[in-house]
């Protein structure tokens, strides 16, 4: 009987007082980042004419006059925010920015910020158990106050227990019937997931349908019955095949389309849009509406006794009647290709710069105009009937600079009429503006994805526009791990020590077209062959295009044709299978970088670039540096992640749980010892590891600190601040 050991790791014996870091005890829920997460969103109410129609955002990791590094950049226009999901540390800017403590601080001296967001995290089904997972085409009784999921195909029928159920779905739920959806009950449609109904869904009071991005929906019908029913839609895909009339809660901030009327009459809720409506028959307001995006109409609108606010686009293939109630529009645009009916009980209010834009108009009562000049175009005939005025900043063309009825007489206090060839405002054609009216040319876009060629970063080439880098455009991260998994070793985390930047290329609507990584190994003190790896969690092996870069030279790895890894169920890539490969020793020492007084070897920069087939959103594709792994010794089925981060579909699951490892695959715990310490470190900086055998808490004297407190205390643990680091124990090199 024989043994191979990777160096020789022994984690249990003190070093110069030191207490082994196996005998000491951290938090089961600390996940063991050096760096925060953050979401934010920003947008944008109004852009200079010089810019166009959108602005670019660049994030920095400090204040970039006193030399932050570029992290970030990308687009925002007004109807569509800048979305970022990364570390922390960032400071947002468009000509200056500066952090202060945690909270981001905005200094737009061209822009104006519309909102800050600070986003949750997207549902899963890593919480599914077999009990749990809903699957065929069986009956199945939900039981009250339970969580289930759908992670392949279900499509049999769904009895709701009528109170407090609730579904995730990550796979295909198309069932044949759902009944008594009733109370608190909800359908979550994740990432990737579809629900399609076939029939008309029934949903109660404080029952919800959430669906998140990249998801599907379809439903023959819907009915609202209750006054706290929600609907809350960040899809591109969500349909309605019959008329719907909501009733409770509706906030749409993806692309819903409904193949007949939408008649709002909610009594008692509001009805929300931030993003694309598309409404196929006639548009029935009755109620309180807000529209922050664009709604297309193919038929009629009809204000009846309600109160619609317009913050984008309204397009209106049929007529407008304004019969009763308030329409305020804000900076926003109303164009229709009918006729135009503001009649006697309406108030229509026009503020800073609106336009609206038709065929025919006929006014019967006063509408007011404040702020910056707004703008009535009538392509066709208008009237004004009687004494009816229009008020304020409001300026009126026509063709002929005249109306049937009515005249200048009827505009007052600012208001004017002329033609459309003497028009005097300007209002820039935008992204809810698409018509405008007079002005200077839009700036250059060559390739006319909407980002100016001054702010376009690749200005010929219409997929891509912006770089966006981590942990910064100059600087590296380092990964670093420990080798002998399941077992624990000797704890100095320089089995592989690989240095990485990350930079992901986007296009005008901040989706992911390429990712491009550069990786470095700087140590390697092991004496097995190790081989590494990273897994994209949201994104399909079938929506990678091509991957090229990567170093295999052994026969234990396939690929498919598109360069990911073969049997994945997620697209994983292999950026080396043996770092012996890309490395260059000066000496014939069995370690790599690690032993004090050995000469230092150099190694090769491994490239990888990844194109994706349909680019997609950050969120789908994750933050770098995404899910890596170690692969032991060239055993494709022994894989070495970070904490709690799964393995791949090759690993082998069996490990789990014996030698020193702790992971519950039903929890989501993986790659944890007992005393929840971890095999591997992402550090956001090229981190200065420790010499061989020396554990990492005898180098880096807060680094105890920092993971018992959960990252409270000494989260810059690993800099090289005075007294945080015992030096006699960091690597040098000669």
């Amino acid at each position: 009987m024989f043994a191979i050991a990777g160096c020789h790791k022994n984690s249990d014996s003190p070093q110069n007082g030191v207490v082994p870091i196996s005998q000491l005890k951290f938090p089961s829920t600390f996940n063991w980042e050096a760096s925060k997460t953050i979401n934010l969103s920003a947008g944008i109410t109004m852009l200079p004419t010089q810019i166009g129609n959108l602005c670019r955002i660049s994030v920095f990791n400090g204040d970039p006059s006193k030399g932050g590094k570029l992290l970030v950049t990308g687009s925002a226009g007004y109807g569509s925010p800048f979305d970022l999901r990364g570390q922390d540390g960032v400071a947002f800017d468009f000509t200056d920015s500066v952090k202060v403590a945690d909270q981001v601080t905005y200094n737009f001296t061209q822009t104006s910020l519309k909102s800050i967001v600070t986003a949750t995290d997207d549902p899963d089904c890593s919480g599914a158990t077999t009990a749990k997972t809903l699957s065929g085409n069986q009956t199945v009784n939900l039981n009250n106050g339970t969580l289930y999921y759908v992670t392949g195909s279900f499509t049999g029928t769904i009895n709701f227990g009528g109170s407090g159920a609730s579904i995730n779905v990550c796979g295909t739920l198309h069932p044949a019937a759902i009944n008594n959806m009733n109370t608190n009950c909800m359908i979550t449609v994740t990432q990737g997931g579809s629900f399609i109904y076939d029939g008309t869904l029934t949903v109660g009071d404080g029952s919800r349908i959430t669906s998140y991005s990249n998801s599907h929906v379809q439903l023959g019908g819907l009915i609202m019955t209750g006054t706290t029913a929600r609907l809350r839609n960040y899809c591109n895909d969500w349909v309605i095949g019959s008329a719907f009339s909501p009733n409770g809660f509706i906030e749409n901030y993806g692309s819903l389309v409904l193949n007949s009327d939408l008649n709002i009459n909610i009594n008692s809720g509001t009805f929300v849009t931030s993003a694309s409506i598309t409404i196929k028959g006639n548009l029935n307001i009755n109620s309180v509406v807000t529209n922050n995006g664009p709604i297309e109409v193919l038929g009629t609108l009809n204000l009846n006794n309600a109160t619609f606010y317009n913050n984008c686009k309204v397009l209106i293939h049929q007529d407008v009647n304004l019969n009763s109630g308030n329409l305020t529009m804000n900076g926003a645009f109303l164009k229709e290709f009918g006729d135009l009916q503001v009649n006697p009980g309406v108030t229509l209010l026009m503020k800073n710069n609106s336009m609206i834009s038709t065929a025919t108009y006929k006014q019967s009562t006063d509408i007011q105009g404040t702020g910056g000049r707004s703008e009535i175009k009538i392509s066709g005939s208008g009237q004004i009937i009687g004494t009816n005025k229009i008020n304020g900043s409001i300026e009126t063309i026509t063709p002929t600079g005249t109306l049937i009825t009515g005249g200048s007489s009827n505009c007052i206090n600012g208001a004017t009429l002329t033609s459309i060839a003497n028009a005097k405002n300007v209002l820039q054609v935008s992204t809810c503006n698409t018509e405008g009216v007079g002005g200077t040319p839009p700036p250059t876009d060559t390739d006319g994805d909407g980002i100016a060629n001054g702010l376009d970063q690749y200005p010929s080439d219409p997929t891509r526009a912006f770089d966006n880098y981590y942990p910064s455009q100059t600087t590296y991260g380092t990964l670093v791990f420990e080798d002998l998994w399941p077992a624990m070793g000797d704890y100095d985390l320089n089995d592989l020590v690989l240095d990485y930047r990350v930079q992901t290329v986007t296009n005008a609507l901040n989706n992911v077209v390429d990712i491009k990584i550069n990786y470095y190994v700087r140590a390697a003190g092991a004496g097995y062959s190790n081989g590494f790896g990273f897994q994209l969690d949201g994104v399909l092996p079938g929506q990678i295009a091509s991957v090229t870069g990567y170093s295999l030279k052994n026969s234990y790895i396939s690929l498919a044709g598109s360069g990911v890894e073969n049997g994945q169920q997620q697209a994983v890539v292999i950026v080396f299978d043996d770092f012996n490969n890309v490395i260059h020793r000066n000496g014939s020492g069995t370690f790599f970088n690690t032993v004090p007084g050995e000469p230092k070897g150099t190694a090769d920069t491994v490239k990888i670039n990844i194109h994706l087939i349909t680019p997609l959103s950050q969120t789908i594709v994750g933050t770098p540096p995404y899910n890596p792994f170690l692969i032991k010794n060239k055993d494709r089925s022994i894989e070495i992640h970070l904490a709690d981060k799964p393995p791949t579909s090759l690993a082998n699951t069996a490990l789990f749980g014996t030698s020193a490892d702790n992971s519950n695959i039903d929890a989501g715990r993986y790659y944890k010892t007992s005393n929840n310490l971890p095999w591997g470190l992402n550090l956001p900086v090229a981190f200065d590891y420790v010499t061989e055998t020396t554990p990492i808490n005898a180098g880096y004297l807060f680094f105890v600190n920092w993971a018992q407190s959960g990252g409270v205390s000494y989260p810059d643990w690993y800099t090289s601040k005075a007294g945080y680091r015992n030096t006699n124990y960091i690597y040098q090199g000669k």
